[in-house]
């Protein structure tokens, strides 16, 4: 049965306004971000497009018309959006599943179908071209798919934004036909593969959070009795989330993912502890838990979908905070000051006129590893700027000693309803 979302009054609108956004990625390129000298891997990944049919409207592609090659952008999007099919149709996204996998910092996410660079790589774009038909078969390099441009680079850090990992490049590629063969799941890489209503990502009813376990992070190499006690006593760090709803999924061979997930802990002890509640989060499982777009692929998808909707794509984002009510109570508080300058500078930096031309700054996507606030001048379409980690500078730090004041917080009071206890308890037995 087919997903229903609360859709805004706009829905039919929406693939003609998926058009003038794929014109100005098209025109507009944004910058490439160099990588810093003590880091060198780039990555590259993939925003496919494509729109489902809907009744009564048959899908028909003519090569003569939609044919990328040998015919200019422009005129091939204007023939493939002038298809009644088209403009009554559903615009959708594919995202993969990872497979799990151990040691992998990605394993079990929802992301966009990409990859790290090769030294045969001609480029980034050639990057993202072979990373997607080795993952999941689809070829990119063809007549029937359109490469329409970029959207911005940015630099991916650990969790506290201390190490710089890669750079990511994200491109954008629209398919003109809907009856292509499945795809070709590569399965020690690619648990399964969805499409997903661009409608239902822009729909409040499926915002939600991720949870991640922080033990690992706090104490990489130390026992499951530790790890236990970090998640006890912490809980869980908190990200802004989507639930995915997709309309169409494929999966692997269920043998090869029930060998890539079998990865419990050696010991029994490990395994005795490291279950319930206190086990970690490895990520959404295709049969059990949702789909839950976070991170890096909701930092670059909120990118798209604020071109395409900039209402209904606020509130995609959230800053990072922990489970526990009186550690989330300290962090609002302990940096609530911070927070209110870190976007009062945003809205200072991207609203001063440059030459004599109004700015706005717009959030596109911002979790542990990055930030991203685009500058649109409204003269120049989608000329963007970067600012990676501008909002997140020094937040993670302030989190940081938060947590700790949230922790000596709970010490004090430990000790003082003790102390009245033990004082009560000797005075009745006295």
């Amino acid at each position: 049965m087919e997903p229903t979302f609360a859709e805004p009054e706009a829905r039919k609108s929406r693939p003609l306004r998926l058009k003038a956004i794929l014109q100005e990625l098209h025109r507009y390129e944004c910058p490439e971000v160099p990588n810093p000298s003590i880091c060198k891997k780039r990555a590259s990944v993939a925003l496919i497009i494509r729109v489902r049919p809907t009744f009564p409207h048959k899908p028909v592609y003519d090569p003569k018309q939609c044919a990328s090659s040998g015919r200019p952008f422009q005129e091939c999007l204007e023939n493939f959006f002038s298809q009644t099919w088209v403009q009554e149709g559903d615009p959708e996204i594919l995202f993969i599943k990872r497979a799990a996998r151990a040691g992998d910092r990605w394993t079990s996410h929802v992301a966009l179908p990409g990859g790290k660079r090769e030294p045969a790589d001609s480029d980034d774009r050639a990057t993202s071209a072979r990373e997607t038909r080795e993952e999941t078969g689809l070829e990119v390099d063809i007549d029937h798919c359109l490469f329409i441009g970029n959207l911005p680079q940015r630099l991916v850090t650990t969790t506290w934004g201390k190490v710089p990992l890669m750079v990511l490049c994200p491109f954008v590629y629209l398919l003109m036909r809907h009856d292509l063969p499945p795809l070709a799941l590569q399965p020690t890489e690619v648990h399964s593969s969805h499409w997903v209503p661009m409608r239902g990502l822009l729909s409040p009813s499926l915002r939600t959070f991720e949870r991640c376990d922080i033990s690992e992070r706090f104490a990489k190499k130390s026992s499951p009795v530790t790890r236990m006690a970090i998640r006890a006593i912490a809980g869980q760090l908190l990200f802004g989330a989507i639930e995915l709803k997709p309309i169409e999924s494929l999966y692997c061979d269920s043998n090869s993912i029930t060998v890539l997930q079998n990865s419990t802990p050696g010991t029994w002890l490990a395994r005795v502890l490291d279950v319930g509640w206190l086990k970690e989060d490895r990520g959404c499982d295709g049969g059990g838990r949702s789909l839950i777009l976070w991170g890096l692929t909701l930092g670059i998808t909120a990118d798209f979908l604020e071109l395409l909707d900039p209402d209904g794509a606020t509130g995609l984002w959230t800053w990072p905070t922990f489970s526990p009510w009186d550690i989330r109570t300290v962090i609002w508080l302990l940096t609530h000051n911070f927070r209110s300058r870190r976007l009062q500078e945003a809205g200072s930096t991207s609203n001063k006129p440059d030459d004599h031309e109004s700015c706005n700054s717009q959030i596109g996507g911002l979790d542990t590893t990055t930030f991203t606030t685009k500058i649109t001048r409204r003269g120049e379409g989608l000329g963007s700027g970067l600012a990676g980690g501008h909002l997140l500078d020094g937040y993670t730090d302030r989190l940081r000693r938060a947590v700790i004041v949230a922790l000596l917080m709970r010490l004090g009071f430990g000790a003082v309803l003790t102390f009245v206890l033990v004082r009560k308890y000797r005075q009745k037995i006295g």
